[in-house]
């Protein structure tokens, strides 16, 4: 009988195809020799399995010689991101999979340099190495040191431009200028965090320089930026494109907004010294509720607006040759969003020098939980040399290649956005009564449980654990999270950090992953650790979510 890490190496070991499960996803046929899966395309597109069994894979990137560098951040415990090399074997179609370094914090980015290394983003830090030497952790070099390690974006993205500048996301360390540790509380005129040479929520330019090529000198490039996760250059152009992952819960503060269709995300055209408006505005200069004074026409309007959540994580222009010339010059966007336009690869008309002007299109949609078929949550994208298109999938440790064939259809996307089905026929009305509550559990529904549980512990996802969480059901939740179970102990205990919950979201359970996949950031773990603390209170309703009355107060 194989012990877990003896059949770990052999699964590293071995190319892709070699093995007969495709991890999470169940293949419906084949994509270019790769196994396929079940999403919607284009005629003539489809996408096929590269590699799975990846912890937490955000970026990939292709090298020279046809091989792909993958980002694993591995979850958000510290010290158990890796990083991978891919390599084609051309007479099967599969890709070997080498580790390269292992052991770092929490890695997100990734890009080639002028010098032809490749840097990494890493929590605190950019470092570079050299992915062909004989031992690449020998090769290691810190280039930037002075990155945030807390806060709620604390991850590193980051992109050369073509004179060879050095462009860093410095993440905000709150939502929108909330009180959070370690910031002054902001006087309704002024957000601290967003102030200063040390300002969150801003794009850094590093310039390299002297004999090693260290960041010398920097400039805050463009500030009022809360996460910009996605960053691309105009390869002819050099224009500098950056995604906005726009506020959460706007509601909170104004009533009337609809947090399901407000903020949009944006995409921005960057520029030195431009204010983008975060946290004082949103979508085309809007004065957010907590800033209503706020004069939001000295900031910087978005180049195009995108719908609310959809959570752009990735971003690439396409010049390759494999797929039409429709696809020439467009930006291909991944849409990392649970809800309701989330889950997608969208390309987006441009100009000539690469200004976004026209409305997403849908080059991969469908990608929701469907029977066996687990609901996908792209991240990194990048174009090959051979023209195909390649993504990082995070939550089912996949990377996956989008493969065209001009026998089987046009490959060209259709006008309109789809909206993500409901499985649960209760679900739109519970969602509709969870927006009107603000107490501390139903903000767990709405920040955690709702992104990060429910396609595993809903119905579809089928219980994981024995334990069943439904979207949009923050008093059922909060009920079976609190029921003895038979031979056990709640999955909480009121006022006890003991908790089973809470352990396994810490990732602090001997011998389990952390839960969900990937972990929470630290602001979610204490959204968490407070409500324990109050008591576990169950929401307050006239009903329960079977329509039954119920107590509104937790089990002493």
């Amino acid at each position: 009988m194989k012990t877990a890490l003896g059949l770990w190496l052999l699964l590293v070991a071995l190319p892709f195809g070699a093995r007969a499960q495709t991890g999470k996803y169940t293949s419906t046929g084949t994509c270019d020799g790769l196994p396929r899966i079940d999403v919607s395309t284009p005629q003539g597109v489809c996408v096929g399995i590269v590699a799975d069994g990846f912890r937490y894979p955000r970026t990939v990137t292709a090298l020279a010689d046809g091989s792909l560098l993958v980002v694993d951040m591995g979850g958000w415990v510290p010290k158990r991101g890796s990083l991978w090399r891919l390599s084609p074997d051309a007479s099967s179609k599969t890709y070997v999979k080498r580790k390269l370094l292992d052991k770092l914090d929490r890695p997100h980015g990734a890009a080639i340099g002028p010098d032809g290394l490749l840097y990494i983003g890493e929590m605190s830090r950019v470092f570079r190495f050299n992915p062909d030497a004989a031992d690449p952790a020998a090769t290691v070099e810190s280039v930037v040191t002075d990155l945030p390690t807390s806060g709620r974006h604390p991850l590193t993205a980051l992109l050369f431009d073509k004179q060879g500048y050095l462009y860093v996301n410095r993440g905000s360390a709150s939502d929108n200028c909330e009180p959070i540790a370690g910031y002054r509380r902001s006087n309704g005129r002024v957000c601290p965090e967003a102030q200063g040479p040390s300002a969150r929520g801003v794009v850094r330019r590093y310039a390299l320089t002297g004999p090693h090529r260290t960041a010398t000198r920097w400039i805050n490039y463009a500030v009022g930026l809360r996460n910009s996760m996605a960053l691309a250059v105009h390869p002819e152009s050099g224009l500098l494109l950056q995604g906005e992952n726009s506020r959460d819960s706007i509601h909170r503060r104004d009533r009337r907004l609809d947090d399901r269709t407000v903020p949009h995300e944006e995409l921005n055209i960057l520029t030195p010294w431009q204010d983008y408006g975060w946290p004082y505005c949103y979508d085309d200069n809007k004065p957010s509720p907590e800033f209503k004074g706020f004069d939001c026409s000295r900031t910087r309007k978005p180049a195009l607006l995108m719908p609310a959540h959809v959570a752009p994580l990735g971003m690439a222009y396409y010049f390759g040759g494999m797929f039409p010339d429709w696809y020439k010059g467009k930006l291909l966007v991944t849409w990392h969003g649970y809800r309701d336009f989330g889950q997608k690869l969208v390309a987006i008309p441009t100009d000539a020098v690469g200004r976004p002007v026209g409305e997403p299109l849908e080059v991969i949609k469908g990608w929701y939980k469907k029977g066996s078929q687990p609901m996908g949550a792209p991240v990194g994208v990048t174009v090959a040399r051979d023209g195909s298109i390649f993504l990082a999938e995070d939550k089912n440790g996949t990377v996956l290649r989008l493969f065209f064939d001009p026998k089987q259809g046009d490959g060209i996307p259709t006008p309109g956005l789809s909206v993500n089905p409901i499985g649960d026929p209760g679900q739109e009305a519970r969602c509709q009564e969870l927006a009107t509550r603000d107490d501390a559990f139903s903000r767990i529904q709405r920040d955690i449980i709702d992104p990060l549980c429910t396609s595993c512990h809903g119905a579809a996802g089928g219980n994981a654990g024995n334990l069943r969480l439904a979207r949009c059901d923050d008093i059922g939740n909060a009920q079976r999270l609190l029921a003895p179970r038979p031979g056990g102990a709640p999955f909480v205990v009121p006022r006890s950090l003991k908790s089973e919950l809470y352990l396994r979201l810490e990732g602090t359970t001997p011998g389990l992953p952390p839960m969900p996949a990937g972990g929470l950031n630290p602001e979610q773990l204490d959204e968490v650790a407070e409500w324990i603390h109050q008591g576990a209170p169950v929401p307050a309703s006239q009903a329960s979510s079977n329509g039954g009355p119920m107590a509104t107060d937790s089990p002493p």
